[in-house]
């Protein structure tokens, strides 16, 4: 008796999952859906009439997308951000998680400390400070100055992140 309320009660959840999931995607869907209808169609009827006609639905829009050179340059703009800035983060700090929880050296404690100090410092306190030393340098409104901010700002999480995941591991 006991394994069949169980079996029925596992099968209630998990349809009332699927179910919340399904409402929880239908805004995706729907901005999928308008993304292949014209903007007439769209500004004259909602998304979901676009099931009577698929005939109309076309990916004229993704293409004029692509054909514009501010779109094809702001995603390039965002790949030389977002692959540098992240490969340089993981790296950095592994190596300095790795310093961290295994290597012995001199105010290692105090040094840490302050790195995890660091996670409660609001971004935007260090903007106008960053901005104007970017500036002196020459760095402000460069993408090596945008990846050199992501990179000062994501460390101290990605270290302490590491440093526990490294103690963690046997020494063996």
């Amino acid at each position: 008796m006991n394994a069949v309320r169980r079996g029925l009660s596992s099968s209630l959840v998990q349809a009332f999952l699927v179910l919340v999931g399904l409402v929880w995607l239908t805004p995706l869907a729907g901005l999928f859906m308008s993304s292949l209808r014209s903007s007439e169609d769209s500004a004259s009827s909602g998304w979901w009439t676009a099931f009577t006609s698929p005939g109309r639905l076309s990916f004229d829009n993704y293409s004029a997308l692509l054909r514009n050179a501010g779109i094809t340059q702001a995603f390039w703009n965002t790949v030389l951000i977002s692959v540098p800035a992240t490969v340089l983060v993981v790296v950095l700090a592994a190596l300095a998680g790795y310093a961290f929880a295994w290597l012995d050296f001199p105010g290692r404690e105090a040094v840490f400390l302050v790195v995890v100090a660091l996670l409660v410092v609001p971004v935007q306190i260090g903007l106008l400070p960053v901005a104007k030393l970017f500036g002196e340098l020459g760095l402000f409104g460069t993408i090596p100055g945008v990846v050199l901010f992501h990179v000062a700002y994501g460390l101290p999480f990605a270290v302490f992140l590491l440093r526990n995941y490294f103690a963690e591991m046997p020494k063996e």
